[in-house]
C-alpha cells in the first residue's frame, strides 16, 4: 500500500525516525516486512493520535494529505489550460466533492492569478489566451459585444466584460462603446463608420429622422449614435440633434434653420403678420415660442392662429376711426388677410378699441364696427311704417298679452247646454242650443254634455291634477299679493321683418351684419312703437263713441246676468249632494262656469286700458294675472279676490267677489223669481233629453241618463263632470228603484271595463273592449229608456 504523509512541525524528527524504519523494513527480507493490515493499523493509530492528516480516496484504497489535494489541483488545472470544473477534479483525483470545494477556495484566497466562476477555476493564464482569441475575433469582423463572448465561451457576462476590458488597449487591440460598454470595436471600424456617418449627414439639408439613415445603411445602433453626437460635439457635422438617442430623434442641419429663420423675416416684413400653420409647415413645430424669440424686440399681438404686427393694426385702427367719424361702418374682416378666422377677427378688433377713444359704436358679428349715428339712421326707416301700423292696430283696440312659450292651454268652455232664458225667440235658443252641443263633442274638458269624453279623463293622474291646481293657487296668491306684470307691448314688426326692411334699404350690408343689426333694433323700435301706437289711437278714438259703449255694456250684463242665474242654480243642485261631492263639483263649476264669467268681466274692463284679447274663452292664469296686474287700482282689488275665489272650494266666496266686481263695473245682478227659474230648469232637462236622444256612444249616454234622472228626482240642476258619475249614481240610490239603480250600477261597471280595455289594446285587450262594446250597445236603449220615460221604467218596475 502506496502511503503519502505529511507530519506537523513539532513531530518532524520522529515522522523521519519512522520513516527511517519503514523504509529499511521495506528493503529487508520477507520475514522483517510489515503486513498491509499492520500498516493500516498504525496509520489509524496516527490519525487517532492527530498525528497526521488525511483525506481518503473515494475507494479507500490510497490517503492524500491535505497540501497534495492543493498539487493536483494545481495540477490539473495547469493541465486544463488554466481552466477546469470542480466536478471534473472530482473525478480526476478521486476524492469526495467536499474536499475538492474546500481545497479549490483555498487555492483561490491563497492565489490571487486564481478565480472560482461558476464552480470552475480559472486562472490568468486562460483569461490571457481568451482575450487572445477576442482579440483575433475582433480584428476579424471590426466589432464585438459580450453577449457574443458570453454565449461562446459560457462564462457570466459582468466576469467577461470585466476581463475584456482590463486586457483593452493592450491584448485585444480596440476601444469600448462610452454609452455601452458592452460593446467593442476597432480603431479601423470606428474610422470607417465615422467617414460614412460624416459623408451623408454632410449631404443633408432639411429635418430628417436618425433611425431612416441608420437602417438604411445598416449602421450598428450603438455605434451609429455615439459617432453621430462625437461629430456634432467636435463641430464636424454643422446641424443639432432633438430627441436623444430614440426612434423619433431628428437631424436638423444649420442651413435649414438658417433657412427657416430668412423665410420667416421676409414674410413678416412683406405682410406684418405670421401663421401659425405656415411657420409649422417649415418644421417648427411649436411656433408661437419661437416667433416671441426670434421678435422678442417688436409688439406683436398673439391670435390663435396667428400673430400681428403693429403696420396691420395701425391700418385697421386708421379704417375704424373713419367709421365712426363718418357715420357710417366698416367690415374689418375684409381689411384682414384671407387666413384670418373670425376668432381671430374678434380678438384683433378688442385689442384694437381696447383703451382708445373712438367715440360711440356697437360691434356685429365680431368684425362689424358701427357708429352709432348710422345705427340712429337706420331708424328712420320705420318712420312711416310705425304710423301705418298704429292706425292699422287703432282700429282694431287690441293689446295681445304675452304669454311665455309653454304655458297652459287656456280653458275650455263648458260643454252643459245652457240654461236658456225664455225672454228669447225659441229658434234662437234652439240654435244656440245646437252650438253648444257642436261645441261639447269637440271638447276635451269637464263639461256635463257628453260623458265619453269625460270617462276618459279618468286616466288623468292624480298628479297632474294637483299641479293644476297648484299652479292655479299660486297665480291667485301672486295675484292677492300684489305683484306687478310689466304691461304688455303692442308688437310692432318681427326680426324677419325688421331684417327685410334693412335689406332693401343697404343693399351692401353683408346678410349676417343685417340680421344682427334688426336683432339689435327690435327692441328700441318696439318702444318707440308703443307711444306712436298710443297717440294715434287716442287720438282716432278720442275715448270712444258713447252709444258703442252702451252695447258692450249691455252685451255685457246680458252674458254676465245668463251665467250668474246658472251658476245660482247649480249651485243649489250640487249642495243636495254629500260634502265630499260638494267640494269636487263646486270645484267643476269654479273652473268652467265661474271661470267664464271672470274672463268675460276681465276682458271688458282690460279693454278700457287698451288690453284685451279676441276670445276670452282663450284667456289662461297667466294672462288673467298679467291682466290683473296692469289695471287700475280702483278695480284691481276686486278682480284680484274674484280671480283668487276661482283657486277655492267654495261657490258663495266666487258669488260675494263676482256681486263686488259687478258693482264697479254697473252690471246689475237681478234675480230671477220662481216662475222663470222654473222655466230654466225645464229647458236646461229639455236639452239633455234632446242630446240624449241623439247619443250612441255609451260612456255619453251614462252621463247625460244620470244627470238627466237626478235632475227628474230632484228637480234640481248639477254641472258635473264625467268623473263625478259614480258619486251621483250613489246618491240615486236611495231615490231609484233596486232594479233600476242595479242597471246603472252594471252599465256604469261595463264602461269603465270597456274604457280599461281600450287602454291595454295591441297587447290582450282587443277581443276584450269589441265584446264589451256589443253588450253596452245593447244595454244603451234601456238605459235612455231609464231616462228619458222615468214613469213607464217606474210603472214596468212596480209591474
Amino acid at each position: 500500500m502506496c502511503i503519502r504523509t505529511k507530519m506537523a512541525a513539532a513531530d518532524w524528527e520522529e515522522v523521519k525516525r519512522l520513516a527511517a524504519d519503514f523504509q529499511r523494513a521495506q528493503l529487508s527480507s520477507s520475514a522483517q516486512r510489515l503486513s498491509e493490515r499492520n500498516l493500516i493499523e498504525i496509520v489509524n493509530v496516527l490519525v487517532e493520535a492527530r498525528l497526521v492528516e488525511v483525506v481518503y480516496t473515494a475507494d479507500g484504497r490510497e490517503y492524500l494529505t491535505p497540501q497534495q489535494v492543493i498539487k493536483e489541483i494545481k495540477d490539473e488545472l495547469y493541465l486544463h489550460g488554466g481552466r477546469v470544473n470542480l466536478v471534473e477534479l472530482q473525478q480526476l483525483i478521486n476524492i469526495d466533492l467536499s474536499h475538492i470545494e474546500n481545497k479549490a477556495a483555498e487555492v483561490v484566497r491563497t492565489d490571487k492569478d486564481v478565480e472560482l466562476v461558476l464552480g470552475q477555476l480559472i486562472d490568468r493564464t486562460y483569461l490571457d489566451s481568451l482575450a487572445e482569441e477576442v482579440n483575433d475575433l475582433l480584428q476579424e469582423n471590426g466589432q464585438v459585444t459580450i453577449g457574443q463572448l458570453t454565449k461562446q465561451y459560457d462564462l457570466p457576462s459582468d466576469f467577461l466584460m470585466e476581463a475584456v476590458l482590463e486586457r483593452l488597449g493592450t491584448i485585444i487591440q480596440g476601444q469600448s462603446d462610452p454609452y455601452d460598454k458592452g460593446v467593442i470595436f476597432t480603431d479601423t471600424f470606428v474610422k470607417m463608420h465615422m467617414a460614412q456617418i460624416r459623408g451623408i449627414f454632410s449631404a443633408i439639408t432639411r429635418p430628417t429622422p436618425v433611425g431612416n439613415i441608420m437602417n438604411k445603411y445598416g449602421f450598428a445602433e450603438k455605434l451609429f449614435y455615439t459617432v453621430l453626437e462625437k461629430l456634432v460635439n467636435d463641430g464636424q457635422l454643422a446641424g443639432s440633434i432633438t430627441g436623444g438617442r430614440q426612434d423619433k430623434a431628428l437631424y436638423v442641419p444649420d442651413i435649414y434653420n438658417k433657412t427657416q429663420m430668412k423665410w420667416v423675416d421676409n414674410f413678416y416684413s412683406q405682410n406684418g403678420y405670421l401663421e401659425w400653420d405656415t411657420v409649422r409647415r417649415l418644421g417648427i413645430s411649436d411656433p408661437q415660442p419661437y416667433v416671441k424669440k426670434r421678435f422678442k424686440s417688436t409688439s406683436l399681438v398673439f391670435l390663435p392662429s396667428c400673430c400681428v404686427g403693429p403696420s396691420l393694426l395701425s391700418q385697421v385702427e386708421a379704417s375704424i376711426e373713419e367709421a365712426v367719424t363718418s357715420a357710417t361702418w366698416v367690415d374689418v374682416q375684409t381689411l384682414l388677410p384671407p387666413s384670418f378666422n373670425a376668432v381671430d377677427c374678434t380678438q384683433l378688433l378688442q385689442q384694437v378699441l381696447k383703451g382708445r377713444g373712438m367715440g360711440s359704436h356697437r360691434v356685429f358679428q365680431g368684425s362689424v364696427v358701427a357708429s352709432d349715428k348710422f345705427i340712429n339712421s337706420c331708424k328712420g326707416y320705420f318712420d312711416e311704417l310705425m304710423k301705418q301700423k298704429a292706425e292699422k292696430d287703432s282700429k282694431s283696440s287690441t293689446m295681445l298679452i304675452f304669454v311665455e312659450e309653454g304655458s297652459r292651454k287656456p280653458p275650455i268652455a263648458p260643454d252643459i247646454p245652457p240654461v236658456e232664458d225664455t225672454t228669447g225667440g225659441k229658434g234662437g235658443k234652439r240654435d244656440d242650443r245646437r252650438k253648444k252641443a257642436g261645441e261639447g263633442k269637440t271638447s276635451t274638458g269637464g263639461g256635463t254634455g257628453y260623458g265619453s269624453r269625460e270617462v276618459k279623463t279618468k286616466g288623468k293622474s292624480k298628479k297632474q291634477k294637483r299641479k293644476e291646481a297648484e299652479e292655479e293657487e299660486a297665480a291667485a296668491k301672486s295675484s292677492s299679493s300684489g305683484g306687478h306684470s310689466r304691461k304688455q307691448e303692442l308688437p310692432f314688426m318681427t326680426v324677419e321683418e325688421i331684417e327685410e326692411v334693412l335689406r332693401e334699404k343697404l343693399p351692401d350690408c353683408d346678410e349676417g351684419f343685417v340680421t344682427e343689426l334688426a336683432e339689435d333694433l327690435h327692441r328700441p323700435l318696439t318702444k318707440s312703437y308703443q307711444e306712436v301706437a298710443k297717440s294715434v289711437f287716442l287720438a282716432s278714438t278720442g275715448g270712444g263713441s258713447v252709444a258703442s259703449r252702451k252695447e258692450t255694456h249691455r252685451d255685457l250684463q246680458e252674458k254676465v246676468t245668463g251665467l250668474w242665474t246658472n251658476i245660482k242654480l247649480f249651485e243649489k243642485g250640487l249642495k243636495l249632494f254629500e260634502e265630499e261631492a260638494q267640494s269636487q263639483l263646486a270645484k267643476h263649476l269654479l273652473k268652467t262656469l265661474c271661470t267664464d264669467v271672470t274672463n268675460i268681466l276681465l276682458n271688458f274692463v282690460a279693454s278700457e286700458q287698451m288690453m284685451s284679447v279676441n276670445d276670452p274663452k282663450a284667456i289662461t292664469i297667466e294672462m288673467r294675472f298679467k291682466l290683473i296686474s296692469n289695471l287700475p287700482e280702483h278695480i284691481k282689488e276686486p278682480m284680484t279676490k274674484l280671480h283668487t275665489s276661482l283657486a277655492g272650494k267654495q261657490v258663495d266666496d266666487f258669488l260675494s267677489a263676482l256681486e263686488t266686481v259687478a258693482g264697479e263695473t254697473q252690471v246689475m245682478l237681478k234675480k230671477a223669481d220662481k216662475k222663470k227659474e222654473r222655466q230654466l230648469v225645464f229647458n236646461h232637462r229639455q236639452s239633455l233629453c234632446e242630446e240624449l236622444s241623439r247619443e250612441e256612444e255609451p260612456a255619453a249616454v251614462l252621463h247625460l241618463a244620470v244627470l238627466l234622472m237626478f235632475q227628474q228626482l230632484s228637480h234640481a240642476m248639477v254641472h258635473a263632470p264625467g268623473r263625478c258619475v259614480p258619486l251621483i249614481i250613489s246618491h240615486l240610490e236611495q231615490h231609484l228603484p233596486k232594479e233600476q239603480h242595479a242597471k246603472l250600477v252594471n252599465f256604469q261597471d261595463l264602461v269603465i271595463k270597456c274604457v280599461k280595455a281600450k287602454q291595454q289594446a295591441g297587447e290582450d285587450g282587443d277581443n276584450d273592449a269589441d265584446n264589451l262594446t256589443t253588450m253596452l250597445h245593447k244595454l244603451v236603449p234601456e238605459v235612455k229608456d231609464m231616462a228619458l220615460n222615468p214613469k213607464k221604467a217606474s210603472g214596468d218596475q212596480e209591474d
